[in-house]
């Protein structure tokens, strides 16, 4: 059991959301594991609007329908944690499920009122320390909003950190200074993300983990556009479902899962690291 959390200190959109979205969707349907994907973003719905298309209440393919009422979504199951009830069971109650047995979302707080999301915020590392007892892996996809109390108690109950950042020096200097002022970012089970990858910058990983003398090149998840298309009508599912079938040909989709591959059998072996206790 695992616990990958992403995060991001960039003040630009690095496509956190979307790569987090992609690496639980490829390593559901490409593996046996039971999957639970957390979102805990403020007013922002990318996560899982890349699953269900609010306008459109069709399900995709493998989807189950909800059994239990998740209308009071993550507030209701703060309340739990509250008054002491939680376990991993009610737990699942709360969650959207997108892929049987395998994949379900825990999705973002309801609120709009900022204070509400802070106080809610403190039971974040409390839910993925309970969820990490049924679920074979937690990704959670953490907000830069919430405190950094909260933040870090977070990233300190984490197996693996995923780092995610841009292809400019900008984004990459940012990562730099944050290593060198917080020791937390030299550990070992901390990895860095290339979102939005472009194999033609001159930003590749291996250049940035040369200039960042980074002994690990980081992971990458490339830009698609029909994955930005899918995502965007929530249809996600239907994205990997359909370039399945178009595999070997020499294509921008056929590039886009096999780098997708590689980043998520970098993080299996990087769990396993961390099982076996060197790391």
């Amino acid at each position: 059991m695992s616990i990958i959390t992403f995060i991001s200190e960039d003040i630009k959109e690095t496509g956190q959301s979307i790569s987090i979205s992609a690496i639980a969707t490829a390593m559901a349907i490409e593996h046996n594991y039971k999957i639970l994907l957390f979102s805990t973003e403020f007013i922002d719905k990318t996560l899982e609007n890349s699953f269900w298309n609010p306008n459109n209440r069709r399900t995709g393919l493998f989807t189950r329908a909800n059994v239990m009422d998740v209308s009071n979504g993550l507030e209701g199951l703060v309340r739990t944690f509250a008054s002491n009830r939680a376990s991993g069971d009610i737990i699942k109650s709360y969650t959207k499920p997108v892929l049987r047995d395998r994949l379900d979302i825990l999705q973002a707080p309801k609120t709009v009122d900022f204070k509400e999301y802070i106080n809610i915020s403190n039971y974040f590392s409390q839910i993925i320390d309970v969820a990490n007892q049924t679920y074979d892996i937690v990704l959670v996809d953490l907000s830069k909003k919430i405190p950094k109390q909260n933040k870090d108690k977070v990233l300190n109950i984490s197996d693996l950190v995923v780092v995610n950042f841009n292809q400019n020096m900008t984004s990459i200097n940012n990562f730099l200074r944050l290593k060198q002022n917080n020791d937390f970012y030299k550990k070992s089970n901390v990895l860095l993300l290339l979102g939005k990858y472009n194999p033609n910058s001159k930003y590749s990983n291996k250049n940035v983990a040369r200039y960042l003398k980074e002994k690990n090149i980081p992971m990458i998840v490339p830009y698609n556009i029909l994955l930005a298309d899918e995502c965007s009508e929530g249809r996600i599912v239907d994205y990997f479902l359909k370039v399945q079938r178009i595999e070997g040909y020499d294509n921008k989709d056929t590039y886009f899962i096999k780098q997708l591959r590689q980043t998520t059998e970098s993080l299996e072996y990087k769990m396993q690291e961390k099982m076996n206790g060197l790391i």
